[in-house]
């Protein structure tokens, strides 16, 4: 554990701020987005480069993103322009990572856990199948790997190193470990449940300069659902648990990289390849990260992970 440094502040405080003003920005700034969207379809589809083939893809991509997608850019987009601010306010610096190497050690680590945390998400998944809560789509492409191993590197190399690296070693700097590591997995799950309820929209002729506040007060709505907070937020409680201890037993982000990414991949294969079949929640919900069971499943990878990369 890291040593507190002379005159750190708490820095959750300024942490929660800085996710409080990304989804503000994120209310201001959705329905300008939104409107130059459809701006900027107006003038292409009428332009002559309307059949170029960037051009043509751009057009459906337009067309088929409803405002819930213009909101979720929003947000990304104030989250990049105001981490360089939040950086220097909480003084984020390359000296909060843990060690790299050495690598052979750290990629075996990373391996373990790739491996171990998508065979056991997709073992859950295959009795899903056969209980019925699932069916496989009759268009299922078993081989289309691109997109799942591009999400999960993505996401394990990314989200790794800005939250277990960079957020727990500031978090480390003025909190003792166990507290460190619950308030970086709270911030970790609330960041992955800020979202609208799955199938929620507005129409686009029902966008107004107040529908990004609107999309606010649904997502806060979700923390009144019972059943899905136990269900989905619960499960990303225990991922950023389980990956903040493993961070914190190995030393590095080598194993939390592969569990992460291993998850990811498995959760965007399984739902690839299949329909959600009825309603099973508590237990079961719409993708391999919503229930019980998922939520069960991780544990249990993070026990079966903590044993397998015990310090020797």
């Amino acid at each position: 554990m890291q040593a507190a440094s002379p005159g750190s502040s708490p820095a959750l405080p300024k942490l929660l701020l800085y996710l409080l003003a990304v989804m503000f920005g994120g209310a201001l700034l959705s329905v300008p987005l939104f409107h130059l969207g459809k701006a900027a379809h107006g003038w292409l589809s009428t332009s002559s480069l309307h059949d170029v083939g960037l051009v043509k893809w751009l057009l459906a991509e337009i067309e088929r993103a409803q405002f819930t997608r213009y909101f979720n850019r929003a947000v990304l987009v104030c989250a990049i322009v105001f981490i360089w601010p939040f950086m220097r306010w909480v003084r984020l610096e390359r000296t909060l990572l843990p060690a790299w190497r050495p690598f052979s050690k750290g990629l075996k680590q990373w391996a373990t856990g790739f491996v171990l945390a998508a065979g056991l998400l997709l073992a859950l998944g295959f009795l899903f199948l056969k209980s019925g809560a699932y069916q496989l789509r009759p268009d299922a492409r078993w081989l289309k790997l691109g997109e799942p191993i591009t999400a999960a590197l993505g996401a394990g190399i990314v989200e790794e190193f800005f939250f277990r690296g960079l957020l727990l070693g500031l978090l480390l700097r003025t909190m003792k470990e166990t507290k460190a590591l619950l308030a970086l997995t709270f911030v970790f799950a609330l960041v992955h449940f800020l979202k609208p309820p799955e199938g929620w929209q507005i129409s686009d002729a029902a966008v107004t300069w107040s529908s990004g506040f609107l999309m606010l007060r649904q997502i806060a709505a979700g923390f009144g659902d019972v059943h899905f907070l136990l269900a989905e937020f619960a499960t990303l409680f225990a991922v950023g648990w389980v990956l903040a201890k493993m961070r914190m037993q190995t030393g590095a982000l080598w194993a939390g990289m592969g569990l992460h990414g291993g998850w990811v991949f498995g959760l965007k294969y399984f739902s690839a390849l299949t329909t959600y079949a009825g309603d099973w929640l508590p237990w079961i919900g719409a993708n391999l990260k919503v229930g019980l069971m998922p939520l069960c499943t991780v544990l249990l990878t993070g026990w079966i992970a903590a044993r397998l990369l015990r310090p020797r």
